[in-house]
């Protein structure tokens, strides 16, 4: 029997911890991707919905009272500043979100090293594995078996 045993990488937990790690970075991105696009349609629909209403005054169908007119620019400018604040929450998000991918492509680089270094042991413990069968196979031919 060949005196090489089975294939073991010393930094085999190592190896799995940084895959979950890998993986859970995956799902913060796509979380934090997730909110920044909650964020783009909410701006979306409050700019739709601030745009009917500025078409709506504009169309002049509409008797407005002075009372119904200052309620309605009071809410106009509410829609305004929620506008800003999203837009200002959206650009936060961005940065969170390259922030989390910076971290994503760093996690992945650390995994990728470990594989690479794994595979390269493997190649060695292969290459070992080989020359003892090679040895013993020659061994067998040339009738050296030791009983």
């Amino acid at each position: 029997m060949s005196p090489v045993g089975r294939f073991r990488f010393s930094l085999e937990t190592v190896l799995k911890v940084r895959g979950l790690r890998e993986e859970q970075a995956k799902a913060e991105v796509a979380r934090a991707q997730l909110e920044l696009e909650k964020s783009r349609q909410a701006l979306k629909e409050t700019q739709e919905l601030r745009r009917r209403l500025l078409a709506d005054l504009g169309g002049g169908k509409k008797e407005w009272t002075p009372q119904d007119f200052t309620i309605f620019k009071a809410y106009l400018e509410h829609l305004k500043l929620a506008m800003e604040g999203l837009e200002q929450r959206i650009a936060e998000q961005e940065g969170i979100v390259q922030e989390k991918k910076e971290i994503l492509k760093q996690r992945y680089q650390e995994r990728r090293l470990l594989e690479q270094l794994r595979q390269k042991h493997y190649a060695i413990y292969r290459r070992e594995l080989m020359k003892d069968l090679e040895k013993e196979t020659e061994a067998i031919v040339l009738g050296r078996w030791n009983l």
